[in-house]
């Protein structure tokens, strides 16, 4: 029989690269953990699994290299097998360990595919582990797989057969868009726009504890932060009084932020933004996702407010030209430095998102989305603030440990949130002027200075 091959996006040629380089590397694997109380029953899963996975041709696909490039091989006996461990005695700190353990074990995607799940059974309750290599995923990805697992297993529970709604478009749909927007003179439009954002700009690049090594290992390190709750609210408070999305403001905050650490008066930093355009694409599972490279420009007078309209605007522009792959801006540039070396981005959960939440959902159970820090390494500094459907936020900070200890990025962390602070509470403050110190870090370091 024929084997089933199809190309990659110019996104997945760039991570089958990294993948190339580091295949031992779990830098690229999207890991999710579901808490869910009681526990689930693991023949159900498995059979849920079994469901949801054909429906979806990256999930069965092998991705191998060739004489004439890397491509992929829809495999249609490609299955995901559902590991399933007894631990009844591991508390929660060594069970999110495991499911950390789990999602940084490599995935061999010239044999296995992009997929892996597991389950881990405690005496009540239990995890369901979920790792997609981002070669076959991204955030609006994972809904999609976590809510037709949750649609199967529901059925399989009740007896019923499973019906998902049918996929409308593919992966397919994305690459011949993607060949168009490339093609003729819109492609050359494209191009010149982001020859003009990076040209001559310098990506902003952080004081590192490390030399740079000459060869990336891409391994990382991850926290979280939880943003107190009047922080959250005052951001979209600010946002709606300067007619801007909350983005905008976090976008500036961070800039800000680049600016007091690197000195530079303008550089660059990356912002993930989607290509999800249109219903064909809106249940199709794939990376749908591109870094967009955004200028940032300061002096010695910018204030919150100024650098607030900067950042939307730099957003607008930026996403109305996203269709232009970045690896093709990275590999453009003419000294062949780094266009983007830190990220920042927000993702919002959706109303119908019911995986942020404790709620009676998969099925009757209780559900709780695990906090298990994913993407690392990927570049020097990755800063994803999520906002769930209570208002509430949360930042993980991915960071190369090549180059940072926690510590650094822990105190980056605290002044990154410090500026974002001034930003909503006095936003005609002076950037260069204000405190990224809180109160409690202006004593420790007052104490030092006396010592």
């Amino acid at each position: 029989m024929t084997e089933d091959v199809r190309e990659l996006s110019v996104g997945q040629r760039a991570l089958w690269l990294v993948y190339r380089l580091s295949p031992d590397s779990p830098a690229s694997n999207v890991v999710h953990g579901l808490y869910v109380a009681p526990a689930l029953d693991p023949d159900l899963v498995r059979r849920a699994m079994a469901a949801v996975q054909p429906r979806h041709d990256l999930l069965r696909s092998r991705f191998v290299q060739t004489d004439q490039g890397p491509v992929r091989v829809v495999d249609p006996d490609l299955r995901c097998e559902v590991e399933v461990h007894d631990v009844p005695d591991l508390d929660d700190d060594a069970l999110l360990r495991r499911c950390q353990e789990f999602g940084d074990r490599p995935l061999r995607l010239e044999q296995d595919g992009p997929l892996r799940a597991a389950l881990l059974l405690r005496r009540t309750d239990c995890v369901l582990v979920v790792v997609i290599h981002h070669i076959a995923t991204d955030f609006h990805s994972q809904r999609i797989v976590w809510q037709e697992l949750a649609e199967a297993y529901g059925a399989l529970q009740a007896g019923r057969p499973v019906e998902l709604s049918p996929v409308t478009g593919s992966y397919d749909d994305f690459l011949a868009r993607e060949r168009a927007a490339l093609a003729g003179e819109r492609g050359e439009r494209l191009r010149a726009y982001w020859d003009s954002v990076c040209d001559g700009a310098t990506a902003a690049t952080l004081p590192t504890d490390r030399p740079r090594p000459p060869v990336r290992s891409f391994r990382g390190g991850a926290f979280s932060r939880t943003f107190p709750d009047d922080l959250a609210g005052r951001l979209r408070e600010t946002a709606a009084a300067a007619r801007v999305t909350p983005y905008s403001v976090v976008l500036a905050a961070f800039e800000a932020t680049m600016y007091r650490y690197t000195g530079l008066g303008e550089f660059t930093v990356g912002c993930p933004a989607s290509l999800r355009r249109g219903r064909a694409l809106r249940g199709v599972v794939g990376l749908l996702v591109n870094t967009i490279a955004l200028r940032a420009s300061f002096h010695s007078g910018t204030t919150f407010a100024e650098a607030i309209t900067a950042a939307s605007r730099q957003l607008a522009d930026g996403v109305a030209h996203a269709g232009y792959p970045f690896p093709l801006v990275q590999s453009g540039r003419r000294n062949r430095e780094p266009a983007v070396r830190v990220t920042v981005t927000l993702l919002v959960h959706q109303h119908d998102d019911d995986f942020t939440v404790e709620r009676h959902h998969f099925a009757g159970h209780r559900i709780r989305l695990l906090d298990i820090p994913y993407d690392e390494g990927q570049f020097d500094l990755s800063v994803t603030l999520t906002q769930y459907q209570d208002g509430s936020l949360q930042a993980e900070f991915g960071y190369d440990t090549d180059l940072f200890d926690e510590a650094t990025v822990q105190r980056l962390a605290g002044h990154f949130l410090q500026m974002l602070r001034v930003a909503c509470t006095a936003p005609e403050t002076v950037v260069s002027r204000a405190a990224m110190v809180d109160e409690a870090e202006l004593a420790d370091l007052l104490a030092l200075g006396t010592q």
